[in-house]
């Protein structure tokens, strides 16, 4: 019998705050300049948005365990699949069942937030709902995933950027803001810096295996620098969110983020130990977690 610590680990709970957080930030946005959002509309929108990301890390754990990449691994979680504690077939049912769970509910979303006033707009909705679901399964699964490809850095950035924020923001008021875009541009590009962490504390597997990342492309210290590009670029457009905005005296709190932030870069800059890299991980998943829900008082 399968315990139920396994399939916690596998849906990797310290993740899932990323998923949430965008939407979050653009619900406490949308609160403040429209009279009346529709809460349920948001509690779609993050039942919709964990379910898409335990089914990514689900088949991310299955995808990389079934081509053996995870063998080659010494830093990290633990993967369910690799480790025999999951069997792989136990796995494919459940992306199948999160895959038909998360259409359930990002069509529910859809459904109830745009019904079928645009018939046009709702197509495109619909369209998107079922690219998530075949993206969050085939960034690992499959001969051709597009995460062994260097197109995990980018993905990250649509999904958990512009779509997580800019998407939801639209479904919450309808209207779109250069403002909101500006944020999920910095939103998403911290969610990058965060997959850069995992794929800079992996390089020397992932390349032994043939999965080619950004980071393990350019180098350790080429990634390290990339990490910090990142940050900056996020930290600049969310500078210019707060300076788009009423002001208020939470802008000043910015700069407590902007020494954190460039504090961690230090850090990263100059870890040498690969194992140090999972503290650093978890410590900007808070980081972001935090960031995205303040950005959403800036108003």
């Amino acid at each position: 019998m399968i315990s139920y610590k396994h399939w916690i680990n596998a849906i990797r709970l310290h993740t899932l705050p990323l998923s949430i957080s965008g939407i979050t930030s653009s619900f406490i946005i949308s609160k403040f300049r429209v009279e009346k959002v529709n809460t349920l509309t948001y509690i779609l929108c993050i039942v919709t948005a964990l379910l898409l990301q335990i089914l990514a890390n689900i088949s991310n754990d299955y995808g990389d365990g079934i081509k053996g990449i995870d063998k080659f691994r010494f830093f990290g979680p633990k993967r369910m699949g690799q480790s025999g504690l999951i069997k792989f077939h136990s796995m494919i049912k459940a992306i199948i069942l999160f895959s038909i769970l998360s259409f359930i509910s990002g069509f529910s979303l859809i459904y109830i937030s745009l019904s079928f006033k645009n018939v046009f707009i709702f197509i495109l909705f619909f369209v998107g709902i079922i690219f998530c679901i075949y993206s969050s399964i085939t960034y690992s699964v499959g001969s051709y995933s597009y995460g062994s490809f260097g197109l995990g850095d980018f993905s990250v950035f649509i999904f958990f950027g512009i779509l997580s924020v800019l998407g939801s923001y639209f479904l919450y008021t309808y209207t779109l803001h250069v403002d909101i875009f500006l944020l999920s541009l910095s939103i998403g590009l911290l969610n990058v810096a965060i997959l850069n962490i995992n794929n800079m504390r992996d390089i020397n597997s992932d390349y032994h295996c043939g999965k080619y990342t950004i980071a393990n492309m350019l180098g350790i210290k080429y990634a390290k620098i990339y990490h910090v590009f990142l940050i900056t670029i996020s930290l600049f457009l969310g500078s210019v969110f707060i300076l788009l905005n009423k002001r208020n005296i939470l802008q000043l709190l910015f700069i407590i983020f902007i020494f954190k932030y460039l504090h961690h870069a230090k850090c990263i800059f100059f870890l040498k130990e690969r194992y140090l890299f999972n503290l650093e991980l978890k410590k900007l998943i808070k980081m972001v977690f935090l960031y995205s829900i303040y950005m959403g008082f800036i108003n």
